[in-house]
């Protein structure tokens, strides 16, 4: 009995690990990078007791253009972001005039959020960036699935090593941890709920804890999301984000 309960268990781990990491990711990846993008989304930002709520649109287009406006509250309203390429731009309505967002700084709290700058407009293909190994399998809310463990094959990358927790049956990523190069925990990234969205597994309420802050965490949830869209002309330019 024992004996056919190991075989059992060698022919479901053997099957299992069928697939490789590299067209898991794949499949990820292909879920995760898109276009175009236009949508409107709420964060809420938890500091201790504190809890925060600011609501934005935006419009993103390819790995290297997005744009951002806040609309609530009062005091965040018309505080609107440019990304273009390596260079993101703030706008303020209070100061009229555009600061850069370089370096060091986008890996710095988004709005005072658990989200970087890089956090929130990371569109590339997580499959360019990172070696990745199937490590193992897990269970996650009764959800089985696999373990990679990603490691940066690139210099310009937000985190050196990532390990993703990905849905055996519709590979989903449910829960991530982001490393730095010396191995410290920086961040831990967790899928609250994911929608069809056309063709894609879109996640549409997400959550960032910040493990070098205390008790802090931010969610952030989509209402409105159009993919792979044709995004109004002039919006990915500095004129339009200093636009009165």
């Amino acid at each position: 009995m024992a004996f056919r309960i190991i075989l059992s268990i060698v022919a479901a781990w053997c099957v299992l690990f069928a697939i490789t990491g590299e067209e898991i990711i794949e499949r990820v990846d292909d879920d995760r990078t898109f276009n175009s993008m236009e949508y409107e989304a709420t964060m809420t930002i938890a500091l201790g007791s504190q809890v925060r709520e600011k609501s934005f649109r935006g419009y993103a287009e390819g790995e290297g253009k997005a744009y951002m406006e806040f609309t609530a509250p009062a005091r965040d309203r018309g505080t609107r972001f440019l990304k273009l390429e390596d260079e993101m731009w703030m706008y303020i309505p209070a100061v009229e005039k555009p600061t850069k967002i370089a370096g060091h700084m986008l890996r710095q709290s988004y709005m005072g959020s658990d989200f970087s700058y890089d956090d929130f407009t990371e569109n590339e293909r997580l499959k360019d960036l990172y070696a990745i190994e199937l490590i193992g399998t897990d269970t996650i809310e009764d959800k089985e699935c696999y373990v990679l463990e990603l490691v940066a094959k690139v210099e310009e990358v937000t985190y050196y090593k990532r390990k993703l927790w990905i849905t055996v049956n519709d590979y989903i990523p449910v829960k991530s941890e982001l490393y730095a190069k010396s191995g410290k925990l920086l961040k831990e990234f967790m899928v609250l709920r994911t929608e069809q969205v056309g063709s894609y597994n879109f996640s549409v309420h997400i959550k960032m804890v910040n493990k070098l802050r205390k008790d802090t965490y931010t969610e952030m949830e989509f209402h409105t999301i159009k993919l792979d869209v044709k995004i109004p002309a002039g919006v990915f330019s500095k004129a339009y984000l200093e636009r009165k």
